[in-house]
Parts: C-alpha cells; sequence; structure tokens
C-alpha cells in the first residue's frame, strides 16, 4: 500500500533526519562530506529552502531547515538520490545508499528551535568524535557561532528572532549551545525510535 503524502506546514520550520541504509555510511571520507554540502547548497537555492542548521555523522544526517512548502521532499528526495550516485561511483556500490523517508519533525517554537539547534551541535560530541561542539568541522555551528565559514549558506533570522534579534545573539547563542545545562526531556523528542514506516 503506496504512503500518504507528508503535509508540510507552509513556511515552517522542520528538524529533518536521514540514515544510511542497514546503517551503512554515508560519508566515508571528507570529499563525501564536501560534496554532499555543496549539493545541500544547491539544492537548498534551488528549492528555497533556509538551511538554519546541519550537521553530518558517519551514517546519518540531520538538517534544520525553513521550508517554503511540500516541495521540501522533492528537495530531499535530489538530494539523496545525487549523493547516492556520486557516492557508489565513489566506492564501488550499486545499492541506494538511504533508507526511506528521512524523519521529519515540525519544529513550532523558539525554544524548540534553540534545543534542536543545540542538539546538532552536541551530536559530534555525543558520539565522542570530538570533545566541543566548535572542533567539528561538518556542522553549521562554528558558522553561526561566528567563526569561519564552512558550508552552505545559512539562514540565520530564525535564530536572531530566537534572541529577539540583539546585537550579540551569537555570543548569546554560543553560551547556550555551550554551557552544561541541558534540557534532556525536550532534546529526547529530538531523536525518537520511529515507527518502521517512517524511520528515516
Amino acid at each position: 500500500m503506496p504512503r500518504r503524502p507528508r503535509s508540510f506546514v507552509p513556511d515552517g520550520i522542520y528538524h529533518f533526519a536521514a540514515r544510511g541504509s542497514d546503517q551503512r555510511e554515508l560519508f566515508t571520507t571528507d570529499d563525501d562530506r564536501s560534496s554532499f554540502l555543496k549539493a545541500l547548497d544547491e539544492t537548498a537555492r534551488r528549492y528555497e529552502l533556509g538551511i538554519i542548521a546541519y550537521c553530518l555523522m558517519a551514517n546519518h544526517y540531520h538538517l534544520v531547515a525553513e521550508i517554503p512548502d511540500a516541495r521540501v521532499s522533492t528537495a530531499l528526495r535530489t538530494l539523496h538520490t545525487g549523493h547516492s550516485h556520486r557516492y557508489n561511483r565513489t566506492h564501488g556500490r550499486r545499492a541506494h545508499l538511504f533508507r526511506n523517508r528521512p524523519l521529519a519533525q515540525h519544529i513550532d517554537s523558539d525554544t524548540y528551535l534553540l534545543v534542536a539547534c543545540r542538539y546538532l551541535a552536541h551530536n559530534p560530541v555525543r558520539a565522542n568524535l570530538c570533545t566541543d561542539p566548535r572542533d567539528w568541522p561538518w556542522s553549521s555551528y562554528r558558522q553561526t557561532a561566528g567563526h569561519t565559514p564552512n558550508g552552505p549558506t545559512l539562514h540565520e533570522t530564525p535564530l536572531a528572532d530566537a534572541f529577539d534579534n540583539a546585537a550579540n545573539w551569537r555570543h548569546r547563542y554560543r553560551d547556550y549551545v555551550e554551557r552544561d545545562l541541558h534540557d534532556r526531556a525536550l532534546e529526547q523528542t529530538l531523536a525518537p525510535r520511529p515507527k518502521p514506516d517512517t524511520t528515516p
């Protein structure tokens, strides 16, 4: 039985997560990650997605983005198919790289947005890939925190608005991400174990 098309809130902000098929790696080398980020930037421009935050791991990635409408489904399908083809050519594979539809969670408040972005920034720390969110080069955190840009063009207005668009919003954001106080209960809702038919 075919799946029902997803409905998306126009101009809504969503947290997406996509995993490799059978827990396989999506990114084996830095070149894999670089090419994916380049494709993500091109996809965002083509489909009018506002990238707020992202984080690339080994067998999955996270993305927080403001979307215009349901065209995001086509955008992610295009992104995944292109990366799968590039990865397979490079690494001598044939099977489709990604699992089924990515996880998609609507972010409906500034609090939820901030927790989601902090969750992404701390993902490599929790995985013991680094000890500080600033040390992971494959996330948007360093750029948002005011360090050297290292990836796709970011849509920073929602984060700035969450801090009342204050002149020091980047400093307040860094403090929020890097302090040890975490809303563990809310962060757990960002990484659920979805049912089989919606597993990313």
